[in-house]
């Protein structure tokens, strides 16, 4: 019997309101200053290395001349981000990864003779971009996938 009471009594501790973990009330005050969303490099070799380090192809679409007249290439996939490049209707990018939410691929822009930007080869490992050309993310909307 006294096994019992000492485990009731344990779980009644257990239960109560006060003490304990996780009921400090300054864990939930309001957070006054907005998270900066930073920078977040595109990844490349997500494929594994049997795959190219960029996945495919695509070019920027649905720009609109009453709207959108460029797409913005930002430093990381929120529309907070700094932008570091602008994207007209036609550009060719390697596509390289999504964001968790698929909203935002990480892009490495083409550069206008065609070259690969170091993304067309298979690499050994996952690894942030750092190659030649201008990388950053997208909206996935005004990515269209092509071929080669």
């Amino acid at each position: 019997m006294n096994r019992t009471a000492t485990a009731l009594c344990l779980l009644l501790a257990a239960c109560s309101s006060g003490g304990g973990f996780g009921n400090d009330a300054d864990l939930y005050d309001t957070n006054t200053t907005a998270p900066a969303p930073g920078v977040q490099p595109v990844q490349t070799g997500e494929g594994g290395s049997a795959f190219q380090a960029c996945a495919g192809v695509g070019e920027v679409v649905n720009l609109s001349p009453a709207g959108e007249a460029y797409l913005p290439l930002r430093a990381a996939p929120f529309a907070e981000a700094d932008e570091v490049a602008r994207l007209g209707e036609g550009t060719r990018v390697f596509r390289c990864t999504r964001s968790l939410d698929q909203r935002w691929q990480g892009i490495v822009v083409m550069p206008a003779d065609g070259g690969d930007c170091g993304v067309s080869a298979p690499i050994a490992a996952p690894r942030p971009y750092a190659g030649p050309c201008k990388s950053g993310w997208a909206l996935t909307g005004f990515i269209r996938p092509i071929a080669g």
